[in-house]
């Protein structure tokens, strides 16, 4: 809980260090570079974080099973309501256009 209210801080503070002009334009220019930089070590340190889990080692299968059931069911809903969407619109359109 108290990492929560570091990361706030943190923000809070760079906002406000930006906000009053102390962070000097040349950073600006190469904010892109650091916040990929941060991102790739944010990612490692989680990758890490997570492989030297043994409960996580110990139900790779089941996590596996899980994300591809999971990947399955969101893209067959995310098909089902385009398709339903699109059918829809287009009676609501074709009925426009008969009026018209």
């Amino acid at each position: 809980m108290s990492s929560i209210f570091l990361y706030l801080l943190l923000l809070i503070v760079g906002g406000f260090l930006s906000y009053r002009g102390v962070v000097p334009r040349k950073l600006f220019d190469k904010l892109e570079h650091i916040q990929l930089i941060c991102l790739f070590i944010l990612l490692f340190a989680m990758g890490l974080r997570i492989g030297m889990d043994d409960r996580v080692i110990n139900a790779f299968l089941k996590l596996g099973i899980h994300a591809t059931l999971f990947a399955l069911v969101s893209i067959f809903f995310s098909i089902l309501t385009v398709w339903l969407f699109r059918k829809t619109l287009l009676k609501l359109l074709t009925k426009k256009e008969v009026q018209s």
